[in-house]
């Protein structure tokens, strides 16, 4: 009895849904003919379908035909079942009859949203579109936020990156939001989560091996978050190291005969986006707090310490840079991720470094002519030169070069660029025999020289 009452009930409706349809198409056959509604597409929803379809599968015109017509059956499935699914929904709410006719009616529906959903699949496919996933990468290009969020300890270090959003570190400005509590990050998240105009956004948690444990835990919070606030679908949740390439937790200051010297990896953004980059080499006065701000908001960089080696002469400036230092740190909240240190140096004379150099033909350096006024030449060893790169320095050549002095030693640049981007600089200082060692490296984003890979320390002697 209730198998006949459901088959009854769903002929009814198949036979109602075809007048439905019928007097759709008889609608539309009295506005255009035939042949019009063959040559052009007049739904713009299909029309888009086809048109990415042979976008994304890059289609030739022969296979264009086949395509055209997959695309169009399968859409006009969906749209179908759409209404057979909806005719269904309500005719559930409408039902006052026995509870097993309301079963198979909702047992009905389920089986058509099936037929549905592998439908969609269908057509994804033919169309060759992925379809958009919740907590699935967010492209930088369509981010309204960026959150940085380093553990340290029991708290957080939260940084917002401000627009334009680039996905390149040299060019990105951070701004500090704060050191916060987890508790305190989740609710400055659920803010942005539950903004429109916050949204998509992308959370990078940093994490040590230490706390990495702690890293998936509060990446697991946060996507709880997000599906409390119906904000999955424009929300990424990354989780990186914290411990690759940073530096030796000191950010150097290198003040010489009241003259104030840093060293970048390149030529970075200022946090405030003016036009100057901050590079290596002198400081102005003015920049300081720039110089001092980066430091802090680049991602990974803290905690650290600025470290102000000085000479006699640069004592009253060190102290104006201290000064300045703490200031900027006290003023964000900071305190307990950024120290700052004085050390009073004896610094080698200017004048050791100047004249020729001379060392091994085997090496990646044979020859270093350091003249004054930051100005050099320097001629490449026999091992030199194994890069392919189209312009790239080969072994024997002279290249010209610049030079900075740290209190130590200098820091010498040729321009040196490996094939993954990365500026290569070359560092000398004096061996008790008064030899020049020399360094391959690279500056790290907190300011210090870190040979890279294996050690590769040249001996060169003066030339008389």
């Amino acid at each position: 009895m209730r198998n006949k009452q459901i088959i009854k009930l769903l002929c009814v409706f198949g036979l109602a849904l075809p007048m439905v349809l019928g007097a759709v198409a008889a609608a539309q056959s009295e506005t255009t003919s035939v042949l019009d509604r063959v040559k052009k597409v007049e739904d713009p929803e299909l029309g888009d379908l086809i048109r990415l379809a042979m976008e994304n599968r890059k289609v030739s015109k022969k296979e264009a035909f086949d395509v055209v017509r997959q695309i169009t059956q399968s859409f006009e499935q969906i749209k179908l079942l759409d209404l057979q699914i909806e005719q269904l929904a309500h005719r559930v709410e409408s039902t006052s009859g026995p509870a097993d006719m309301r079963y198979e009616l909702l047992l009905a529906k389920a089986e058509l949203e099936s037929k549905r959903a592998m439908e969609l699949a269908n057509l994804r496919e033919l169309a060759g579109i992925v379809p958009k996933l919740p907590l699935a990468v967010q492209p930088i290009e369509t981010l309204n936020s960026f959150i940085s969020l380093e553990i340290i300890g029991k708290r957080l270090f939260v940084l917002e990156c401000q627009k334009p959003f680039i996905d390149y570190w040299v060019v990105q400005r951070w701004k500090v939001t704060g050191f916060l509590s987890e508790k305190e990050t989740l609710d400055y998240l659920r803010g942005k989560l539950v903004d429109a105009d916050s949204l998509p956004i992308r959370i990078e948690i940093y994490y040590s091996r230490e706390t990495q444990d702690v890293a998936r835990d509060l990446r697991n919070k946060i996507i709880s978050v997000a599906k409390e606030t119906s904000s999955q679908m424009d929300t990424e949740v990354r989780l990186s190291s914290a411990t690759n390439n940073v530096g030796d937790g000191n950010a150097t200051f290198y003040l010489r005969q009241g003259e104030i010297t840093t060293f970048y990896t390149h030529a970075m953004q200022r946090p405030d986006g003016g036009p100057e980059p901050l590079a290596s080499g002198p400081v102005n006065l003015k920049d300081l707090e720039q110089h001092i701000l980066w430091r802090i908001t680049k991602p990974k960089n803290v905690p650290l310490t600025f470290r102000i080696e000085h000479d006699q002469a640069s004592a009253s400036l060190a102290k104006k840079v201290a000064d300045k230092t703490e200031a900027v740190v006290k003023g964000l909240g900071i305190d307990d991720l950024a120290d700052v240190k004085m050390v009073l140096v004896n610094p080698v004379p200017e004048t050791a470094f100047l004249g020729r150099w001379r060392g091994e033909s085997r090496g990646d350096v044979h020859e270093i002519d350091v003249r004054p006024e930051g100005v050099c030449h320097v001629t490449m060893g026999d091992r030199f030169g194994k890069d392919k790169t189209p312009g790239a320095i080969k072994a024997g050549t002279t290249v010209p070069g610049t030079w900075l002095l740290t209190t130590d030693g200098i820091i010498i640049d040729i321009n040196d660029k490996s094939p993954h981007g990365a500026d290569y600089y070359y560092r000398g200082y004096f061996e008790e025999d008064g030899s020049l060692i020399v360094d391959k490296g690279m500056i790290y984003p907190q300011g210090s020289f870190h040979v890279s890979g294996e050690p590769r320390q040249m001996v060169l002697k003066k030339v008389e």
